[in-house]
């Protein structure tokens, strides 16, 4: 006969449901706070609308599409929390091929990954923690002015994009590998764009693209998952030797930025280094997926 579980793993079950708890919490509460993105209301069926373009169309009962939470922190370069204190407890190798991780090496990209209970400095960054020390309080008090999150809603094989600077820049000299020498960008924006793919139940993929994108904005048509749109774009310039790709199951996180010893004119260093010298984190949560099998009709109703 099994013994029953000790209350030391009760304990550990419990704060790994409170921590996913409260990361997903505090996402939405940071998402009222700094809503960016596609805007949402209802419509006169009770259905949710998302706006694509200059039209609006029906975004899903929640139940057939992929929710991911995203999150951006800025902090100072030489923080502690930003060490190894924190990627040691990071699986930096993941499902990416050597040579993958060798070309984002390379350019100053950081990549990881952690189950659904985030370690303890990961928490502090998050703002789920108090500071293990009183003389970083007014700091970290301070740190969540910059601290920003947002909810996407997509379904399989859906994209979305990650702007990595509040502005666009208003120039920046680049080489970007495919020229004999560097040129310069004028009104340039750092995003990733990220695309969605169930890999098998339970499990998703995030093929994530960097890409420069400058020059003057103009509206164009641009295909969309509810048909096409106009959208504001810029001209792109995809960095395809940088694409990478982090499998999620539910509750799981990724951890994108810059390496300490990234140089100035490295592509890690410019997507994720602010104006004013600090290092950007970007975190991705796999918040939901799609479920197989129809929910029994009272709590379809529930959910609704």
């Amino acid at each position: 006969m099994t013994p029953p579980p000790t209350q030391p793993h009760r304990g550990r079950s419990i704060h790994r449901r409170r921590v996913i708890g409260a990361v997903s919490g505090l996402v939405l509460a940071v998402a009222v706070l700094t809503a960016t993105g596609c805007r949402m209301l209802k419509g006169s069926t009770g259905e949710t609308l998302e706006r694509i373009g200059l039209r609006w169309q029906p975004l899903g009962s929640g139940r057939d599409v992929i929710q991911l939470e995203f999150m951006t922190l800025k902090r100072s370069g030489n923080d502690p929390l930003l060490g190894e204190s924190l990627w040691n407890r990071l699986d930096t190798i993941g499902r990416r091929p050597a040579p993958m991780r060798s070309a984002l090496a390379g350019q100053g990209i950081r990549v990881g990954q952690v189950g659904a209970t985030p370690p303890p400095p990961l928490e502090e960054l998050l703002g789920l923690t108090a500071p293990e020390h009183d003389d970083t309080a007014n700091a970290n008090r301070s740190s969540r002015h910059d601290l920003k999150g947002w909810r996407v809603y997509l379904r399989d094989g859906g994209e979305t994009e990650v702007v990595l600077h509040e502005s666009p820049l208003p120039s920046q000299q680049l080489d970007l590998g495919d020229e004999k020498a560097s040129t310069t960008y004028y009104n340039v924006r750092y995003l990733l764009r990220i695309r969605v793919r169930e890999l098998r139940e339970g499990w998703v993929r995030l093929e994530c693209l960097p890409e420069v994108h400058h020059g003057r904005q103009k509206l164009q048509p641009t295909a969309t998952e509810a048909g096409w749109g106009l959208r504001t774009r810029q001209n792109i310039v995809p960095l395809y030797d940088l694409r990478f790709t982090v499998d999620l199951t539910e509750g799981e996180m990724t951890v994108v930025t810059t390496t300490p010893i990234a140089t100035h004119d490295s592509i890690g260093h410019r997507f994720f280094t602010t104006a004013d010298g600090r290092t950007q984190l970007l975190v991705a949560r796999l918040a939901g997926l799609p479920r197989s099998t129809p929910l029994p009709e009272r709590l379809a109703k529930d959910s609704d």
